[in-house]
C-alpha cells in the first residue's frame, strides 16, 4: 500500500465534502437543486482554483528556501 494513500483519501473525501456543502450552499442561494453539469462546473473551478494557490504557496516556499541557500552561500 502506497504511503500517499491515506491523504489522498483525506483529499478525495475533503473534495467531496467542499462540493456538497456548495451545492447546497448553491442551491439554497438559487432555489433548486443543482444540476450535473453545474455541480461538475462548480467542481472544476474549485480545482482551478485549488491548484492555482497550491502553485503559488510552492513557488513561494521554493523562493523562500532558495533565498536561504543563497544567503548561506555568501
Amino acid at each position: 500500500m502506497p504511503h500517499h494513500l491515506p491523504l489522498i483519501i483525506a483529499a478525495a473525501v475533503g473534495w467531496a465534502a467542499c462540493l456538497t456543502g456548495i451545492a447546497w450552499l448553491a442551491s439554497d442561494w438559487l432555489g433548486r437543486a443543482l444540476s450535473i453539469a453545474e455541480t461538475v462546473l462548480l467542481g472544476g473551478m474549485l480545482g482551478v482554483a485549488v491548484a492555482v494557490i497550491v502553485q503559488a504557496r510552492l513557488q513561494r516556499q521554493r523562493r523562500k528556501l532558495d533565498d536561504m541557500r543563497d544567503s548561506a552561500l555568501w
